[in-house]
């Protein structure tokens, strides 16, 4: 069948004094049925009658009933209208069904009320398939318009909507990362928050967690929802989801695989998720480094300790080399030993015999270290700020110490090498 023909071919079989009235009542039948039996068009924004319906149908209608081959613009304005309308279903996230399903009920009453129309007029059994065939192809031809429509709009809204989600988490990461100090935040913008949260079509939730995912072979697959706000890296995703969906979210992503691990922030408000994701990525970097043992999921409540401590590593490595710097100078196995005993010391503050108890060395053991310990530090000991920065530093260096972290001796080493 040609364009010229698409519409049909028959030489316009309605004569043109019954036009109008048919075109009428078709267009109200349409209308009226199509709102009966598709709800998603039953009401328009504001309740009234969706306005857009009744534009499509009685455009619809006016080209076929017409039927002039030679009014090729109205018949492309036509495909243009309906390909907008695919398009405008596609953008505000409908699915295609409703309007495909519209067009069918459509497509039934036209036929309808053109049969009782041709009968009346003894149209003949041929020229009543001649009709019923035109109608066929017409439909498919408008449901293709729509569908035309509907891809480009999807994709078109595919691409707005990972742009605007890449635009707010860039905004959650930078609203935490470009504060001038953290004794006094900056704090979000929380209007341009929401804003930003509305464009990219994410439900801003009450409670927030974070959650950090490191992988080694292919990255985690994520459930495609739009609670579900990530940012991929190299071997890293980035999660930000309702605080009920976390729990669920983390199992899914560890049993995706072996090679997956999870940390997990604790709940946080909106303005408060920059650093949820901070906290997250930090809990990782310290599994890496050995102070965090390696679960599968790494629950940032249970290291809220070291996650502090560790907020400033320039500022722990500077601590070690100033207030360690005795001990950086023993021998690897005196400085293991002393480390270990001082450290519990500071932490309970116990006997030699409960500090060797828990040790599991003698208590003569622990006098003796506790001997060399006084021999390094001196009167140091006796002074509270010192004691309390000395904690601090050992309780986040020694794990990674254990872990095989050398960068604090070779620090250490390079520091007192002669320069040439």
């Amino acid at each position: 069948m040609t364009d010229a023909a698409l519409v049909h071919d028959l030489g316009s079989p309605f004569p043109p004094q019954l036009f109008s009235p048919l075109s009428t009542r078709m267009v109200q039948t349409i209308v009226s049925q199509v709102q009966r039996e598709v709800p998603a068009y039953a009401l328009g924004n504001e309740g009234d009658p969706c306005p857009h319906l009744e534009v499509a149908a009685r455009a619809a209608v006016r080209v076929f009933l017409d039927g002039n081959p030679t009014r090729e613009s109205e018949r492309r304005k036509l495909d243009e209208l309906f390909r907008r309308l695919g398009h405008r279903e596609a953008q505000r996230g409908h699915e295609p069904g409703p309007m495909v399903a519209a067009l069918r009920i459509a497509s039934r009453c036209a036929w309808d009320q053109i049969a009782d129309f041709a009968v009346a007029e003894q149209y003949s059994v041929t020229t009543l398939r001649d009709i019923s065939a035109s109608l066929m192809a017409y439909a498919d031809h408008l449901r293709d318009q729509l569908l035309s429509g509907y891809e480009l709009g999807s994709r078109f809204t595919t691409h707005n909507r990972a742009t605007s989600r890449a635009r707010l988490f860039d905004f959650i990461i930078h609203s935490t990362v470009g504060r001038i100090s953290p004794l006094r935040p900056l704090g979000m913008n929380e209007a341009e928050l929401r804003r930003l949260a509305e464009d990219a079509e994410w439900p801003l939730p009450e409670r927030i967690v974070a959650l950090a995912v490191s992988f080694h072979g292919d990255p985690p697959g994520l459930p495609e929802r739009r609670e579900i706000l990530s940012r991929m890296g190299a071997d890293r995703v980035f999660v930000l989801c309702p605080e009920e969906e976390a729990e669920a979210l983390a199992a899914h992503v560890t049993k995706s695989g072996t090679d997956k691990r999870v940390a997990v922030s604790w709940p946080v408000h909106p303005d408060e998720a920059g650093s949820a994701l901070l906290w997250t990525a930090r809990a990782l970097d310290l599994v890496r480094l050995g102070v965090i043992a390696p679960t599968p999921v790494v629950k940032c409540t249970d290291h809220v300790t070291q996650l502090w401590l560790h907020a400033e590593p320039s500022m722990r490595q500077r601590l070690c080399q100033v207030l360690l710097e005795p001990l950086l100078g023993e021998t690897p196995n005196s400085r293991e030993i002393l480390s270990d005993t001082l450290l519990m010391w500071l932490e309970t503050r116990d006997s030699a015999p409960a500090i060797a108890a828990r040790l599991d060395v003698h208590p003569q053991t622990v006098r003796y270290r506790w001997k060399r310990i006084n021999e390094l530090f001196g009167e140091s000991l006796h002074d509270p700020e010192f004691i309390l920065q000395m904690t601090m530093v050992l309780k986040t260096s020694v794990p990674m110490w254990k872990a095989g972290n050398q960068s604090d001796f070779e620090r250490f080493r390079d520091r007192k090498l002669p320069e040439p």
